[in-house]
């Protein structure tokens, strides 16, 4: 079954390289009845004339010789890649509603927090000289007037 297919590919790419020489040759045979044309009747410069047939001749046949890929350019870059069919779409499962049966607060769990309470030494102090406050971190000179505390 492939075989048959490339048999009949080849068939049509032979036949469609015998129409482009058939065409080319039709078309050189008129740009040569226009070189006569301009050269012998109207009397034109021949080295004009060639230059501009040449220019619309090759401007012509530029499509005949460009090779045309059926392929992407995506699948050229990538030929290992297969195309994957599209997928179905899926419906979202509902998930059932789960009830979860709220605890009771039990009491008296927690102890009463006392925050009457006193620090060993205080943390923030007044200089005896200066009067400035002082941290708890200052403990032999005060920073501003240089004092023992």
């Amino acid at each position: 079954m492939p075989n048959e297919n490339k048999n009949i590919e080849d068939k049509k790419s032979d036949q469609g390289v015998a129409l482009k020489v058939v065409l080319i040759i039709v078309y050189l045979l008129v740009l040569l009845y226009l070189y006569y044309l301009f050269v012998f009747v109207f009397g034109s410069n021949p080295l004009v004339v060639i230059i501009l047939l040449l220019f619309v001749f090759l401007i012509t046949i530029g499509p005949f010789f460009k090779k045309r890929n059926k392929r992407s350019l995506y699948s050229r870059m990538f030929p290992d890649r297969k195309k994957r069919p599209i997928p179905k779409k899926q419906r979202k499962k509902r998930r059932p509603i789960i009830v979860k049966n709220l605890k009771q607060i039990q009491q008296n769990v927690f102890k009463s927090i006392d925050l009457e309470f006193e620090y060993r030494r205080p943390l923030i102090s007044n200089c005896v000289n200066c009067g400035n406050v002082l941290p708890s971190f200052v403990k032999s000179k005060c920073p501003f007037c240089n004092e023992q505390i």
